[in-house]
């Protein structure tokens, strides 16, 4: 009879586990994830990171863009805040950021003029670029939007994995970020810009035998997001 009670109680009693066979369960419950240094290595090797900041919306309003030829040009006219405006580009120019465009390009028409006969444009429209223009920058890459580097970035942690889908993984991962100390000086001259972005995102895909890479759908790869965001 002893036996009976003790075997009924037993039924009753709730299942324990040992705590050593927690991480086990924790595991088997994320196995359709990467792991984090796994996610990293792959991060590391797939995406070259670039240290970006970006110039005062108010300041992109004042610069005139020579699209055929390339530049980003100052106009003449318009008192303290085109001065300012191209106190900026000069700095720019300073920290190798971009750089003057030289006394030839200057002495040429304007992009908008450049591909017109002599005869049909009047005389008030023949000027050229250094009449019209305080000075003129070379367009370097992401310069038109503002844009500039402004140090090195590196992938250092992933801080989140999600689960997109069954074959698909966002890794978010925070930026090691050194800044250029010439940017100190692109501050004073332009205003303070927005700093790089401090953590960046991507999406890893899972191939037909279970290795994760880089997802190679158009957009998979998310830009480091605005510092300001």
């Amino acid at each position: 009879m002893l036996a009976s009670v003790a075997r009924s109680d037993a039924r009753r009693l709730p299942l324990t586990l040992p705590l050593t066979a927690l991480p086990a369960l924790l595991l088997a419950g994320c196995s359709d994830l990467p792991s984090k240094d796994a996610a990293l290595a792959i991060v590391k090797e797939e995406i070259q990171e670039e240290a970006t900041c970006t110039l005062p919306i108010s300041l992109l309003s004042r610069l005139r863009m020579q699209h055929s030829s390339k530049a980003i040009c100052v106009e003449r006219e318009g008192g303290p805040p085109m001065d300012a405006a191209m106190t900026c580009l000069d700095a720019l120019a300073t920290a190798g950021a971009t750089k003057r465009m030289g006394d030839d390009y200057m002495a040429n028409w304007p992009d908008e003029l450049s591909g017109a006969s002599f005869d049909s444009v009047s005389p008030y429209e023949r000027r050229a670029r250094n009449i019209m223009f305080k000075g003129c920058v070379e367009m370097a890459p992401g310069l038109r939007e503002g844009q500039f580097r402004c140090g090195e970035a590196r992938a250092e942690k992933v801080v989140r994995l999600t689960k997109k889908d069954d074959h698909q993984a966002l890794v978010r991962y925070s930026r090691a970020i050194t800044l250029d100390p010439k940017l100190a000086a692109i501050d004073a001259a332009c205003g303070a810009v927005t700093r790089p972005a401090p953590e960046g995102s991507a999406t890893l895909e899972k191939t037909a035998d279970k290795k994760w890479v880089m997802a190679s759908e158009p957009g998979a790869v998310q830009s480091p997001p605005n510092a300001a965001d």
